[in-house]
């Protein structure tokens, strides 16, 4: 069941993968290809699979650890690679505009002061929401009565987001779908549900079709405008998908090992493509093409980056910061993931 998630985490990156090839081909041919854009912008909902997809995975692998521990995993397994894919980005706002609201929303993953900033690396806003869903979830294991004050503090930041920046991030209707994967997690294996996987995936291409795919950009996500639309449009799909995806038996193979290295194709692949954006603009071909090399080059840049890089600084970390073995706690082996 959770193998399958892995693999659903390498499709959830792609399409994120997708929307920015078919940017990148729009851009230098002035042309969507084939497929219009209405159906381009469901690619945007891969954020969406991976919100419900985390709340599943902490939902079950957090009740076996202590709060240091499980804050521990979480930050060695986000923030020292992340933090290293941001330094060439940083250096490049650096040198336009780079002030301490930047910083902090770049080295903290805190974006909302007086006024709402994005970090650097342009995908890490997502990374904003994942790091204050693994905030709450340590407090919970700190102490589990605290569960019902944050839900409260979450209710009311959502009721008085006009108020400013923070409860604008405190209240953003995207949380949702954390909570989401949590109830998902608990939800008892039903084989017949199978079926919610393409059900989910039919809802999502179709709201780009009939007019109510969500709108807006980085900005517009972090401060939750369109977050309930977008909550109803591509996270209750997403819930579907992911649930109809968990009653799938899978075993490890190919396809789980690039659902480990997602996290590096979500961060890094703005990069390759980018840079062939400027080979194209030059040399343009047509943009489907753009599209297939723009994803391929990705895929492969990030696998390569994944095997030299990534690995080996998770084995680096686990050696220099090692951490106790949990009683009842599951390792990748037997069946639960471990590297997300």
């Amino acid at each position: 069941m959770i193998w399958s998630l892995q693999i659903l985490r390498f499709v959830a990156a792609l399409m994120v993968v997708y929307v920015h090839a078919a940017q990148t081909a729009a851009e230098a041919t002035g042309s969507n290809g084939l497929l219009p854009r209405d159906f381009q912008v469901v690619g945007r909902a891969g954020v969406d699979i991976f919100f419900v997809i985390s709340g599943v995975i902490i939902a079950r692998t957090a009740p076996g650890l202590t709060w240091k521990s499980f804050a521990w995993r979480r930050f060695r397994r986000i923030v020292p690679l992340y933090l290293l894919v941001s330094i060439p980005y940083a250096i490049v706002a650096y040198k336009t505009a780079f002030g301490w609201r930047d910083a902090l929303a770049t080295l903290l993953l805190w974006p909302a002061t007086d006024q709402m900033t994005a970090p650097a690396l342009p995908a890490a806003w997502t990374l904003c929401f994942e790091m204050l869903f693994y905030a709450a979830a340590t407090i919970v294991l700190v102490d589990r009565r605290l569960l019902p004050r944050l839900l409260a503090i979450f209710g009311l930041a959502m009721i008085f987001r006009s108020a400013g920046p923070v409860l604008q991030f405190l209240g953003n209707p995207l949380i949702v779908e954390f909570g989401f994967g949590v109830l998902l997690a608990y939800a008892p294996k039903w084989k017949p549900a199978v079926w919610c996987l393409p059900l989910g995936a039919v809802a999502m291409v179709a709201a780009g079709f009939i007019g109510i795919a969500p709108q807006g950009g980085t900005m517009e996500f972090l401060a939750g405008e369109y977050g309930f639309q977008r909550v109803l449009v591509y996270g209750l799909p997403a819930a579907l998908i992911v649930f109809g995806t968990m009653q799938i038996d899978a075993k490890p193979s190919a396809w789980t090992v690039l659902g480990d290295a997602s996290y590096m194709l979500y961060l890094i692949h703005t990069l390759p493509i980018t840079l062939l954006l400027i080979l194209w603009t030059a040399f343009p071909i047509p943009p489907d093409l753009i599209i297939v090399i723009g994803m391929a080059t990705s895929v492969l840049f990030a696998w390569r980056m994944y095997i030299r890089f990534e690995l080996p600084l998770r084995e680096f970390l686990s050696r220099a910061v090692p951490i106790p073995a949990v009683v009842g706690e599951k390792s990748p082996s037997t069946g639960m993931i471990g590297k997300r």
